[in-house]
């Protein structure tokens, strides 16, 4: 049974155009992308063909390309927006299915995703991890659409992760953990029940500590306003992949999000991805990153 990889990266070659060219702040240097201080290297992140070859050896129909999260840059504004999604335009193919990216921080994220969700380019698209607060007007246009929403951690400010490699192995599931507890907090799923959000990395620490939420709102700990969903029942209203490394939490994932809720993620390229993917998993999700092509209003 093929299916579809949830979770791979790609950088658009606008992007890398434009650091050739020294714009954005963006510079190409022994082989690496550099990004505010970050260094990607370029080999397979810049190579489509790479991609389409393991789509083969994985016996796939095809998979689904967001940026690397040190693309989001939230504070560059709809200018670095338009960059990055005239690149991802350039690599969507049958077989690679991309997730747009919105300026999110700026007052023009909710138009800008009801323009992008007309094209029938795009099959979602995919958010970072800052503060969500005061986003409603981005998800109500998200909810009209019923688009499939990859929420992928950015980083961590937390600088006692800076050592062993915490950063990655530690300060993704937390970053992640956050994004999905501000959206359960807020209500957002009860209130906008139509957005596919998808928890990379098996939704980080979600499970884990989603007893520990719920136990919060029954003793109306401060700050927790009451909410339409009990916590379980609001994360069953989530998709993760099942990028965890460890059987133990698949099972944790498959209590706790359903089954037919949990896809196929691989993280390809990068080195803390799987070295395969599941085709028990990566059926799913065909349907839900079907290119969008509906025409909704900007509240």
């Amino acid at each position: 049974m093929a299916g579809w990889d949830v979770h791979t990266h790609l950088i658009p070659p606008t992007v890398l155009s434009a650091a050739h060219r020294g714009e954005f702040g963006l510079s190409v240097d022994s082989g690496s992308l550099v990004v505010d201080g970050q260094r990607l290297p370029l080999r397979r992140l810049a190579d489509p063909a790479a991609l389409l070859q393991w789509i083969t050896e994985q016996s796939l129909d095809g998979a689904v390309v967001s940026v690397p999260p040190a693309l989001f840059r939230y504070d560059a504004g709809v200018e670095w927006s338009e960059l990055v999604n005239q690149g991802l335009r350039e690599l969507a193919t049958p077989q690679l299915r991309v997730l747009a990216h919105l300026p999110l921080l700026d007052p023009a994220a909710p138009a800008v995703a009801a323009g992008l969700a007309g094209e029938g380019v795009f099959g979602g698209f995919a958010l970072g991890t800052p503060s969500y607060a005061g986003l409603d007007p981005v998800w109500r246009v998200l909810d009209a659409l019923e688009a499939f929403t990859l929420i992928h951690p950015g980083s961590s400010d937390d600088k006692r992760l800076d050592s062993f490699y915490l950063s990655n192995l530690l300060g993704n599931p937390y970053e992640t953990g956050v994004a999905a507890a501000s959206l359960v907090f807020a209500d957002v799923p009860g209130r906008f029940p139509g957005i596919r959000f998808c928890l990379c990395h098996g939704g980080g620490v979600t499970a884990a500590v989603a007893g520990r939420w719920q136990r919060g709102i029954d003793t109306e700990r401060p700050g927790i306003e009451p909410v339409s969903l009990p916590v379980a029942e609001a994360l069953r209203r989530f998709y993760v992949d099942d990028l965890v490394h460890d059987d133990a939490v698949l099972e944790l994932l498959t209590s706790t999000f359903g089954a037919e809720r949990v896809l196929a993620g691989s993280d390809w390229p990068f080195p803390m991805g799987s070295d395969g993917v599941s085709a028990a998993r990566s059926a799913t999700a065909e349907v839900l990153t079907r290119p969008l092509a509906k025409e909704v209003a900007a509240w």
